[in-house]
């Protein structure tokens, strides 16, 4: 064995096991502090130091850098839910959203919603936060058969509560039309447009994922009758993005031409510096994968189970 090797044993001893410090090894060693980092990086390259991380977290982190690298994603987080039961699933990524948005947000910034069960618990597990001038807007209108509490209403009033003196945008305008005519009258309201406006020059975005099914609350609240359903599936439709009908390479599908929806469009989302896209559970897989193809979002909060089948899913498709 030759007394670089020896050296190289005792440096990576003395580093990683009694954790003394490199310019501490150094000095006792009668080394440059250059030297002693060469040798703890030859150490590793070797196989003489080899570093595990034991955490239940360690999965979860890895699944997400390879959604990372898949889908050319900004960030994704993944969670392991305790419980793989469909409440606790929002409850955790709600949290999980909370944190990172806490973790961008900055004074004087932007920030629009779509209504959504999900997003909901989003905004109910952010922390109230010392920032000031926020402003808080409707990526889509609403529907009236969707309970109060998941509405945008709802969740922008649930946001200018964590916020002191923040501004809210709300959207007073139902999410989908029957006339392009009606469309553009609706427009020409001052408080529509300034929503919308608001909504598209924001800088962050937060956003459920709606499946395109007669198990989805979409189907229960009436904003998807079995016609719609039907129709959208023979077309290839997988999800619903506040709104817009996608496909599995989130590609917009029309069912009806004279359907008209009152919300930002996909060039708007896709410009802005964090869309961010909360949904989790196996059954969304493929209308994530469809949000991911498409680039409607990138950021994007999800669970273990549904990550681990995102990564498949893709790796089969390549």
């Amino acid at each position: 064995m030759s007394n670089e090797h020896q050296l190289m044993v005792k440096v990576a001893v003395l580093y990683y096991k009694y954790d003394m410090q490199q310019a501490v090894i150094a000095d006792r060693l009668g080394l440059s502090r250059q030297k002693v980092g060469r040798l703890l990086r030859q150490a590793k390259k070797s196989g003489i130091v080899k570093i595990s991380i034991h955490s239940n977290l360690s999965y979860s982190t890895e699944c997400a850098a390879a959604l990372e690298q898949l889908f050319s994603l900004k960030e994704v987080i993944v969670v392991d839910a305790p419980v793989y039961d469909d409440q606790i699933i929002k409850e955790e990524l709600g949290k999980a959203a909370a944190d990172f948005v806490e973790r961008i947000l900055v004074d004087d910034d932007s920030l629009s919603i779509s209504w959504s069960s999900t997003v909901y618990e989003f905004a109910k597990h952010l922390n109230k936060l010392p920032l000031k001038g926020l402003k808080f807007s409707q990526l889509n209108g609403s529907h009236e058969r969707v309970s109060l509490t998941f509405s945008g209403l709802n969740i922008l009033n649930l946001l200018h509560q964590k916020v002191e003196n923040s501004v809210t945008y709300p959207l007073l305008a139902p999410m989908k039309v029957y006339s392009e005519e009606l469309l553009g009258n609706l427009m020409k309201d001052i408080r529509i447009k300034e929503a919308l406006d608001a909504a598209s020059n924001s800088r962050i975005a937060v956003f459920g994922i709606g499946i395109i099914s007669r198990d989805s609350p979409l189907f229960y609240t009436g904003y998807m009758d079995d016609g719609l359903v039907t129709t959208l599936q023979q077309m290839g439709a997988v999800a619903d993005v506040f709104g817009h009908f996608i496909d599995r390479n989130g590609t917009l599908c029309s069912p009806d031409e004279g359907k008209w929806t009152v919300a930002i469009t996909a060039d708007d989302l896709k410009r802005k510096e964090y869309s961010i896209a909360v949904a989790g559970n196996l059954q969304k897989a493929e209308a994530i994968y469809g949000t991911l193809k498409g680039g409607w979002c990138n950021v994007l909060v999800t669970d273990l189970q549904t990550a681990k089948k995102l990564i498949e899913m893709e790796q089969e498709n390549r």
